[in-house]
């Protein structure tokens, strides 16, 4: 009977320390008072699958006059995240959902994206450069010389 009582108490104050300072999690526990307690926490947080943060080649006005790129970028295992700077950190705007993401020889990536009013386009890596992610307004590869922008490909500012 103790046992009993002292796992629910340990499992009280796990959950609850685990609790206040968990964001978006799922807690699974497995087992019981007269077993061995596992608890295992799964995040509904995207983890980053490009590290650090890419900047647009072109390049717009603040409203103090100053001069930056149009948007700046992260990337999740699920979304691409645009947004702006402000005192130095990242402050998301928007996102759009990723439909397909490949990791290619040389440390490059393609990532296939598509936003919310269904504008599907690509994002690959520069031959010979993975800190370039050339920007193609379409997923079909024989389009991408016609649908090629520079101005909103990508390089890394990280």
């Amino acid at each position: 009977m103790k046992k009993a009582i002292l796992v629910a108490f340990m499992l009280t104050m796990t959950l609850g320390t685990v609790g206040c300072g968990a964001k978006n999690e799922d807690t699974d526990i497995i087992g019981g008072a007269y077993e061995p307690t596992s608890i295992s926490l799964h995040s509904n947080e995207s983890e980053p699958v490009i590290l650090g943060t890419w900047q647009t080649a072109s390049i717009g006005y603040e409203a103090d006059g100053e001069m930056q790129p149009e948007y700046y970028v992260q990337f999740t295992d699920s979304e691409i995240i645009y947004g702006h700077r402000e005192n130095d950190e990242f402050v998301p705007e928007y996102a759009d959902s990723i439909s397909k993401f490949e990791e290619l020889g040389e440390g490059g990536y393609k990532i296939q994206a598509e936003s919310e009013s269904g504008v599907q386009y690509t994002y690959q890596s520069a031959e010979g450069d993975a800190n370039i992610l050339e920007y193609y307004a379409t997923w079909n590869e024989e389009e991408f010389s016609d649908m090629y922008s520079g101005g909103s490909s990508l390089s890394k500012c990280e």
